[in-house]
């Protein structure tokens, strides 16, 4: 054991690495190595145990000192007409540094996750809607749809913490409480209720998601359903979810808005929305969106706060403009609107950085990246781990604090973008 970074234990740590924010960690510091020994998920344990890569700040491949990258990133985009900052996974902090950065250098701006976080922000726009929170969902709900998602797959501990819990503040009674899946591929596993009772699972592809809803509003208002290109099976279960709908007490639809395709995910959505707020001219019913993993959430509120917009944003020429469907990341580089690539990545070193041949800055956890991605590169420590900091839940009603767990040679991203946008 090194002397210099004695053992600790560190108890209610927020876990960073999906927007659940699970707050009640334990991890061991053992000679500035860290390890999960209580209430880890494997994306938990992964993240926090990793080994990290010594990795250097550089410049087309070539080592150099942090300053002399700060200084190439900042003429960079001190010459760049209109750069597009990518990625943007990073903490508060963060993101008021990378907004601040992009109305300096005229910037437009996009998240990783921006494409459903988009399809969410179009429906509360145009139509509004009724939403809950984790802890309404976790004390109250006894009837819990799953439209479209699993929830495990991207968020490991979500039945754990808000599903199968052992007691709850409204005096709901674990055995009332039943699931139901509607959709296609889910690892409908984690519903099996603790004392064995499976959930209800209609299929569905995603092509057909829309129509499945449109037969639940059809059967809640006793409208006649013409059968023939039904399946049997499909609607007798789909008459059975009616029934226990019309006798739930508190019912939540769950959806993740990045597992609908970018084309027509809103329209799903809205479908959703739509039923939310019919079943509630009779009964409680609410939305719960799943989704904001890699600071999404984080930095969708952000923008709203330093910009009066939600992504996607443009700074350009001193003006800040919103358009959702121009200004995504994927679109900028297929008109090949932009000279200039910022890509911000705090958390997840799987994250892809876009090919392009435009000069690209790529500020990252340590990972080591092929030498097309970064004309500058600069590792950055991890919030959570490395440095303390902010993140806001997936449900948008509780911002958590993140601590330093560990010392390392690692500058925080908030750090770094301030000191670029000082050197412009």
């Amino acid at each position: 054991m090194s002397s210099n970074h004695p053992s600790r234990l560190i108890k209610d740590v927020t876990c960073p690495f999906c927007s659940l924010l699970c707050d009640d960690l334990s991890v061991k510091n053992e000679a500035n190595k860290l390890s999960v020994t209580a209430h880890g998920c494997a994306r938990a344990i992964r993240n926090f145990e990793r080994h990290e890569p010594t990795v250097a700040a550089a410049i087309h491949g070539e080592r150099v000192s942090i300053d002399a990258a700060i200084k190439h990133a900042a003429s960079i985009l001190s010459r760049a007409k209109q750069a597009l900052f990518a990625g943007s996974s990073t903490d508060v902090a963060g993101s008021r540094e990378l907004m601040a950065l992009a109305e300096k250098s005229g910037a437009i701006i996009d998240h990783v996750h921006g494409d459903g976080m988009m399809n969410n922000t179009l429906v509360l726009q145009n139509r509004g809607w009724i939403m809950t929170t984790l802890t309404e969902l976790k004390n109250r709900a006894d009837l819990i749809i799953f439209i479209g998602t699993d929830a495990v797959s991207h968020y490991p501990r979500f039945f754990e913490r808000f599903i199968w819990n052992q007691s709850s503040l409204a005096g709901l009674k674990k055995n009332a409480r039943d699931i139901v899946y509607i959709g296609d591929e889910l690892n409908t596993r984690a519903g099996i209720h603790p004392g064995g009772r499976r959930p209800a699972h209609i299929k569905c592809t995603k092509k057909e998601m829309n129509e499945t809803i449109a037969i639940i509003r059809a059967l809640l208002n006793d409208t006649r359903i013409q059968s023939d290109n039904i399946r049997p099976r499909k609607l007798s279960s789909l008459k059975k979810l009616v029934e226990r709908i019309r006798s739930a007490q508190y019912g939540v639809i769950i959806w993740d808005a990045g597992e609908f395709a970018p084309t027509d995910g809103d329209i799903i959505i809205q479908s959703i929305c739509d039923l939310v707020k019919e079943l509630n001219q009779h009964s409680r019913f609410s939305g719960l969106s799943l989704g904001g993993n890699n600071g999404g959430t984080s930095f969708m509120n952000v923008c709203a706060w330093q910009s009066g917009f939600p992504l996607r944003v443009s700074y350009h020429e001193n003006r800040i403009d919103y358009d959702p469907h121009t200004f995504s990341t994927k679109n900028i580089l297929h008109e090949k609107a932009a000279d200039a690539l910022l890509w911000l990545s705090s958390f997840d070193t799987s994250l892809a950085v876009p090919r392009t041949a435009l000069p690209t800055i790529v500020l990252s956890r340590p990972a080591k990246r092929p030498a097309h991605e970064a004309e500058v590169y600069i590792p950055l420590g991890t919030p959570g781990i490395d440095h303390s900091g902010n993140l806001l839940r997936t449900d948008n009603v509780v911002s958590l604090p993140l601590k330093k767990l560990r010392e390392i040679d690692l500058y925080e991203g908030s750090a770094i973008l301030r000191r670029i946008r000082q050197a412009m």
